[in-house]
């Protein structure tokens, strides 16, 4: 059993953003057997540690956690809400470097087979920030989230390359074209085009990835979306899967919390890209689109019908009535 699980587990770390810091840590990870394959709608036991200082430093906290992937492979749990003795928001984050270690046993128990370590960048320090009040105050200030986490990308029109610096590896990555470049929480996009694609270079990979069509390119969340109008297609890029995910129809988008949207206005009918499940969600009708937190809502004024998209859940709610809808982001 150990042999057929035995495979490198991509995980994806971010801090949910409150008007104060919470003392949670959102974590994605996909999960695949020894030949590649996604372990799809099966419980799994996932044991996580924070090291300090390296790589095999001393495990400050350890928790443990038993859920289920989804149909992509996918599971989502919060660092800080696991089984454990110990106190995550004793954490100092100021203290030295952190790293996340993961472990996960494919059958749902602690045989931990599949392991992965990865260093903590900027989004600790949200909490360091949280605990330690004033920066100004202390002398002891970890590197700030910008430094910590900087990044580049730059186009060179006369060789037509366009250039990413890869914060893992500190070497810049290079992509034949050029185009309009679009940031993303360390990621960028640009659409070339010439040769009509668009590409996307993703930090987890360390590498560009293509999608044939171009348009213009939002970014939320380090995703990135846009419309083709000449095939009439949608295509949203998902970090936590690393591809490009396509949607026939387009429109005029909004993404929030790296999640996107629109209303395609020939069929009457209004998308939304879940960036969790790597999936457009539809729901029949249209409107003026609006974002809160991750989340969608618009009103149908022919249907006299509401519906608000739930990330959480995945699904378009409706609601009889129509009027001028507000979002809140707290």
């Amino acid at each position: 059993m150990k042999n057929l699980y035995l495979t490198a587990l991509l995980f994806f770390i971010s801090f949910v953003s409150f008007a104060q810091a919470p003392e949670l840590m959102s974590y994605q990870a996909l999960v695949r057997n020894a030949n590649g394959d996604l372990i799809q709608d099966t419980s799994v036991g996932i044991r996580i540690s924070i090291l300090q200082n390296s790589e095999t430093g001393t495990a400050v906290y350890t928790e443990t956690h038993t859920v289920s992937t989804n149909e992509n492979g996918l599971v989502t749990l919060s660092i800080g809400s696991g089984s454990t003795s110990d106190d995550f928001a004793s954490i100092d984050w100021g203290d030295g470097t952190y790293y996340i270690k993961s472990e996960t046993d494919p059958t749902g128990g602690t045989n931990y087979t599949i392991e992965g370590t990865s260093q903590l960048l900027s989004v600790p320090y949200a909490l360091y920030a949280k605990n330690s009040g004033d920066s100004s105050n202390n002398t002891s200030n970890p590197v700030s989230s910008e430094e910590a986490s900087s990044s580049f990308a730059f186009s060179d029109n006369i060789s037509d390359t366009t250039y990413a610096l890869s914060i893992s590896t500190g070497t810049w990555v290079a992509q034949s074209g050029s185009g309009t470049i679009v940031a993303s929480n360390g990621n960028f996009a640009f659409s070339d085009s010439i040769s009509d694609d668009t590409y996307v270079f993703d930090q987890s990979e360390g590498a560009w990835i293509s999608q044939s069509g171009s348009g213009t390119i939002i970014g939320s969340g380090g995703n990135f979306a846009f419309s083709d109008s000449i095939s009439d297609t949608t295509y949203a890029f998902s970090q936590f899967t690393g591809t490009w995910i396509s949607q026939s129809g387009s429109g005029s988008m909004i993404g929030s919390n790296g999640n996107f949207a629109f209303s395609d206005s020939i069929s009457d009918t209004t998308y939304a890209f879940n960036q969790y499940t790597g999936t457009w969600v539809s729901q029949s009708g249209s409107g003026s689109l609006v974002a809160s937190n991750g989340s969608f809502a618009f009103s149908d004024s022919i249907s006299d019908m509401t519906y608000a998209f739930n990330q959480s859940t995945g699904t378009w709610v409706g609601q009889s009535g129509s009027g001028s809808i507000v979002g809140s982001n707290d």
